[in-house]
């Protein structure tokens, strides 16, 4: 069984139809499993189940969709579209260096200079990145918060 474990030099997961495409920082893996699947394990090795994580981050922050993924402490990820999409993109949060619109799509710069295109709009990939810096705030600071 192939799986992956996301790490501090993830940077960003992509779906490709029923594999998992995994950028790391000096890396690019093909995973044969589906994303969603990766991200569940994830999440299990890290104590929770996927649909756990989504609905405590659901009541802290009243949102609905899109909503940022705690892998553990230091990896929070964003989900730039669906899931069920078949060009389902992830990207970790502190791994994102800058963002500039350009023709109607977003281009996402991340720290080993690759380039995300995605025709989300800059405003809801700035929701996105509010919604994950309050999380990753809530996770270091609160001590009275239990996510696991």
């Amino acid at each position: 069984m192939e799986n992956y474990i996301i790490n501090e030099n993830t940077i960003a997961i992509l779906k490709n139809k029923n594999k998992t495409i995994i950028i790391d920082v000096d890396n690019i893996r093909v995973i044969n499993k589906n994303i969603k699947f990766i991200i569940e394990c994830n999440c299990l090795i890290n104590g929770s189940n996927l649909n756990g994580r989504k609905e405590f981050i659901k009541k802290l922050l009243n949102i609905h969709y899109k909503i940022p993924i705690i892998i553990n402490y230091n990896i929070i990820l964003l989900q730039i579209n669906s899931i069920k999409n078949n060009n389902s993109l992830f990207i970790i949060l502190n791994k994102i260096k800058d963002y500039k619109e350009i023709n109607n799509n977003l281009n996402i710069l991340c720290v080993n200079n690759y380039v995300f295109s995605n025709n989300i709009s800059k405003n809801s990939f700035e929701k996105l990145i509010i919604n994950g810096i309050k999380i990753n705030n809530i996770i270091k600071y609160e001590k009275n918060v239990n996510f696991v």
